[in-house]
């Protein structure tokens, strides 16, 4: 692994006066890592799980007081295991500063842009002790490929979805982008796909497209996810096959464990 501070820019938040320094933090997360132990797990009808670090962008909008040892303001877990032809989620993502606790179940066909397929729910909590401390919400894509949201006993429409794109959500990418890293690659344009952020918004304008390779931290191919209404985001697959960072406006998740094979 390379130790040089030297980022690219889609996840370089080191910023000075930051302590412990971002590029810190990110590396000793991925040196932690060993991809070799999902590779060997050979159990039958296993449950694949990848852990991903927490880390703020912006520091000083997530500083709690005091000496911090660590940068990560949470984990997001992301496990999934196929039934049939059907590949069902389970993610939680913890903000251990905002108390923000979020439980998402969903699924996918077994098919390289992971569609999403039958019902799907979200349980949002946070530390407040009040009424609005829990969002409940559950959906489902028509017939006519409307998608139907109830938040909260209250159903609502949140948009259609064109015909010329598959709808996945972005949890899934963690899978449809290595499963599609040759097409974006060989696109040159980018592909189109529709998005459902956290399973709740509707971003039916996206695209997926390669964005470099590099070699620092660790030799990995980087990808972006643009879209109308959708913040851009940038993935790093990792020569395991593996979404090793991804960076969003406000965080960066990075790869600290994984257990069970490729999927």
């Amino acid at each position: 692994m390379n130790d040089s501070n030297s980022l690219h820019w889609s996840f370089d938040y080191n910023y000075g006066a930051q302590n412990p320094q971002f590029a810190q933090e990110l590396i000793g997360t991925l040196r932690g890592y060993d991809p070799e132990v999902g590779a060997h797990d050979t159990r039958a009808a296993q449950t694949i799980t990848h852990v991903y670090n927490v880390l703020p962008n912006y520091w000083r909008g997530y500083h709690r007081g005091g000496n911090t040892e660590t940068l990560s303001i949470g984990t997001a877990i992301i496990e999934r295991s196929k039934n049939n032809n059907l590949w069902c989620y389970s993610v939680t993502y913890e903000n251990t500063t905002s108390g923000e606790n979020l439980q998402m179940r969903f699924c996918c066909g077994d098919e390289n842009h992971r569609p999403l397929r039958g019902n799907w729910s979200v349980d949002a909590r946070n530390s407040a002790d009040d009424e609005y401390s829990q969002l409940v919400c559950a959906g489902y894509l028509t017939s006519d490929s409307e998608v139907r949201l109830c938040i909260n006993d209250t159903e609502i429409a949140a948009g259609r979805v064109d015909a010329s794109v598959k709808l996945t959500c972005n949890w899934a990418l963690f899978d449809v982008i290595p499963a599609l890293a040759r097409t974006i690659q060989a696109s040159g344009d980018g592909i189109g796909i529709a998005v459902l952020e956290d399973l709740e918004q509707l971003r039916g304008k996206s695209k997926l497209g390669f964005l470099a390779s590099i070699q620092t931290p660790i030799p990995l191919d980087g990808y972006y996810l643009y879209g109308a209404g959708l913040l851009p985001s940038y993935w790093w697959l990792d020569a395991y096959g593996n979404i090793a960072i991804v960076s969003t406006f406000f965080e960066t998740l990075v790869l600290k464990e994984k257990m069970g094979d490729c999927v």
